[in-house]
């Protein structure tokens, strides 16, 4: 069987989506229009729409949107487990409370989803959401389990 062939309209259309979302991340280009058709001029032979550019022409866009300030992140791979959330203050704390019990065997699934799941449980709140606030229950349970 051979593999599914692309869409040479959807590429373009990838690409398209792309650029405008690369452009909202550099802020000299977020909000005016006519520095954004300067841009697009200078770097895509002179063609000021990205709606009528090559697929060669938007790459050569976003090359120049890296240039300008636009971040490169990487594809997010299959698998990738990268904890999902910001770990900043109680969340870290939280997480570290999670694993440490899982290596003591204390937490039988020490995944972020289990960790997701529970935070879930503890506060009626999806974890990506939960303010700081509310952490100290789920902080304080996680010590609990420990305490075991």
């Amino acid at each position: 069987m051979s593999a599914p062939k692309s869409n040479p309209s959807n590429d373009l259309k990838d690409l398209i989506k792309k650029v405008q979302t690369l452009r909202r991340q550099v802020a000299t280009l977020a909000g005016d229009d006519a520095i954004w058709r300067d841009f697009l001029a200078i770097h895509a032979n002179g063609e000021a729409s990205i709606r009528v550019m090559t697929s060669r022409q938007l790459e050569a866009v976003i090359r120049a949107l890296h240039a300008a300030g636009a971040p490169k992140t990487r594809a997010k791979a299959a698998g990738d487990t990268r904890f999902p959330y910001v770990l900043d203050g109680p969340m870290s704390k939280a997480r570290a409370l999670w694993i440490e019990g899982a290596k003591a065997g204390k937490i039988r699934n020490r995944t972020d989803a289990a960790l997701a799941e529970f935070i879930r449980r503890v506060t009626g709140i999806e974890m990506g959401k939960v303010p700081y606030t509310m952490m100290m229950p789920v902080i304080e349970a996680i010590k609990e389990i420990g305490t075991r």
